[in-house]
């Protein structure tokens, strides 16, 4: 197990470079292989499948994918069909975690790991290939002067490291190098969103440590380094870039008609062109879908409102506040290697329920 997580580990940082293209817009990646291995190993040497049952999230996860796959008999395609698979596999990765026998501090250092390698590949990109207009022609936004490391985008690269500053404080309790180079790595990603939830995460912390004068001098420390940070690329990376935010808005409206359209089932998982992650599922699976996963979004608090750790209870608040802030501008809770985050979290909350 110990040799398929530094499998999982280096496929992951690997990013769009592991990534096999199988038609239609669907992607296989290496990580989604090293998984099915995991999961293999776990069933046949530690009794995964009879004890599926026993943990606390079961429940919602199986009745998330009871409704996605009623959707995809109202919307039947293959693409949607793998989209809810991979989804199923990765909610299955959080039972792997569960009858490991890696410690739940393991798998936290494990998170902190990739983020601050992630934080270091984005710096030597950014001085060494800073420029990505050269792959547009593939799809790929130009993205010029800004850390997008093996990812290919700063966005999902940025609220990656704004959950591993969280991981790392937690595991540290004080700020060290880590935390500089991941802070620095978010700095040049120049994405706004993942300010956005950088700052909302920290404020929560602040709100349930009742760190007030720390948290205040951190946050105006964070927003005059936001503000006066070189911007190389130029307007592109202004923190008021005006187009963008048009774009997104009238995003969502779009994506409010179509559910309105189809609010039951919706229009199948795979579907694509959506910023916002729950209107996502609302337009991907329908109201039934989003309620079912909203539900299983309660059962996690609960789960972790249950846990005697008090440091960890504002680890998780606070990663799932900036998860939700992020979501409502990209579509990150959907996107894979937010998804694995999610379910090692979700696996260390009920290792420490159980503890």
């Amino acid at each position: 197990m110990i040799l398929l997580t530094i499998l999982l580990w280096m496929s992951l940082l690997s990013g769009q470079l592991g990534a096999i293209p199988l038609g239609d817009g669907v992607i296989l990646y290496t990580h989604d292989i090293v998984l099915c291995l995991m999961i293999v190993v776990a069933v046949v040497r530690y009794g995964l499948i009879t004890k599926l049952r026993r943990f606390r999230l079961m429940r919602p996860i199986t009745l998330f994918i009871g409704v996605g796959i009623v959707s995809l008999f109202v919307n039947p395609t293959v693409k949607g069909s793998l989209y809810l698979l991979r989804w199923a596999v990765y909610s299955i990765f959080y039972g792997v975690i569960l009858v490991s026998p890696l410690s739940r501090q393991f798998w936290l250092w494990w998170l902190a790991s990739f983020g601050v390698a992630l934080g270091t590949l984005g710096l030597v990109q950014f001085v060494w290939y800073p420029d990505l207009r050269n792959l547009w022609y593939l799809g790929w936004d130009p993205h010029y002067y800004r850390v997008f490391a093996t990812l290919l985008d700063p966005n999902y690269v940025g609220i990656l490291l704004v959950l591993t500053i969280f991981v790392l404080v937690f595991l540290h309790r004080r700020i060290g190098w880590q935390i500089g180079v991941v802070g620095i790595s978010l700095l040049l990603t120049y994405s706004r969103s993942s300010y956005l939830a950088l700052l909302a995460g920290v404020g929560v912390a602040i709100v349930l440590l009742k760190r007030w004068k720390e948290g205040v001098f951190l946050g105006l420390l964070f927003l005059l380094a936001v503000v006066y940070i070189p911007k190389p690329g130029g307007d592109t990376l202004s923190l008021d870039r005006y187009d963008s935010t048009v774009s997104r808005l009238q995003n969502w409206q779009q994506t409010v008609m179509e559910i309105t359209k189809r609010p039951v089932f919706g229009h199948g998982l795979g579907v694509t062109g959506t910023d916002s992650s729950i209107l996502y599922v609302g337009k991907a699976i329908g109201l039934v879908g989003l309620a079912g996963y909203l539900l299983l979004i309660r059962e996690q608090v609960k789960l972790v409102r249950r846990s005697k750790n008090k440091s960890f209870r504002v680890l998780y608040y606070a990663t799932l506040t900036a998860l939700i802030v992020h979501s409502l501008f990209i579509n990150s809770l959907f996107y894979p290697w937010v998804m694995i985050w999610i379910w090692v979290l979700a696996g260390v909350a009920e290792k420490y329920y159980l503890e």
